[in-house]
């Protein structure tokens, strides 16, 4: 659902006042978010394109060099974004591999698989549930299934893992994880009036803009008020009086 690339580099002026992930959606073309990460050379930016199929975005498939796609990366700032570009005036790729491209389709697959020669591989994190990478849910999906896993292993005790317990112990992470996966692909599409008027009431509401950003390490607690237009305007409205009061 998305034409994804990704751009490491150094020398982007720091965000104001702190460290932080800045994010931009632009109607009809896509988003891009830029955050702080480390690599091989040191800390870094890490630049995160993802087009609309068929968009302005959708432009990496002719790129052959890893300048030609650092160039591509600030001519879509320059052209969508110019506060972003005003920041990436002295940006460089961390090294010629600072750089992907491509695209997939978020999945979600059975996650026990009997090997040839009998034996029981239980997947885990990506291998299993794949989503687009807009809400960054990646590494936080694997650790969420690490300690379902892990609990589920100790109170197996001395009891075989077999493929009926690996499907249960899956489920219990699913419990969690399908909200993961409603609220990812809820990203992907055109945002509704009433998400419209969310963001902009965080802007104004710090208990409304808390409950955005905290929801990212527990998107079960999006719901219902991120897919209900009348639960998320009763949402608003209850943030909204707490901040005023």
């Amino acid at each position: 659902q998305r034409a994804l690339a990704l751009t490491y580099v150094h020398g982007m002026r720091p965000a104001p006042v702190f460290s932080r992930v800045a994010f931009n959606l632009i109607p009809g073309v896509g988003e891009y978010f830029v955050f702080p990460a480390l690599t091989t050379t040191g800390p870094c930016e890490i630049m995160v394109f993802e087009g609309v199929p068929g968009g302005p975005m959708d432009c990496w498939r002719d790129i052959k060099t890893p300048q030609d796609h650092l160039a591509k990366s600030l001519d879509i700032l320059r052209t969508f974004l110019p506060w972003e570009a005003e920041r990436c005036a002295s940006v460089e790729l961390t090294d010629a591999n600072g750089i992907l491209a491509g695209s997939f389709a978020p999945t979600v697959r059975k996650p026990v698989m009997t090997l040839p020669s009998g034996r029981l591989v239980f997947g885990l994190g990506d291998a299993v549930v794949t989503n687009d990478p807009i809400t960054g849910q990646g590494s936080n999906n694997a650790t969420k299934a690490c300690a379902v896993y892990l609990e589920a292993i100790l109170a197996r005790g001395d009891q075989a893992f077999t493929a009926e317990w690996m499907q249960q112990t899956f489920e219990r992470f699913w419990d969690y994880a399908s909200a993961v996966v409603d609220w990812t692909n809820s990203m992907l599409l055109p945002p509704p009036p009433h998400l419209l008027h969310l963001l902009q009431a965080a802007g104004d509401a710090p208990a409304l803009a808390s409950a955005v950003a905290n929801g990212f390490n527990h998107p079960p607690n999006f719901f219902p008020w991120w897919t209900d237009a009348s639960a998320c305007e009763a949402f608003i409205a209850a943030k909204s009086t707490r901040a005023a009061a």
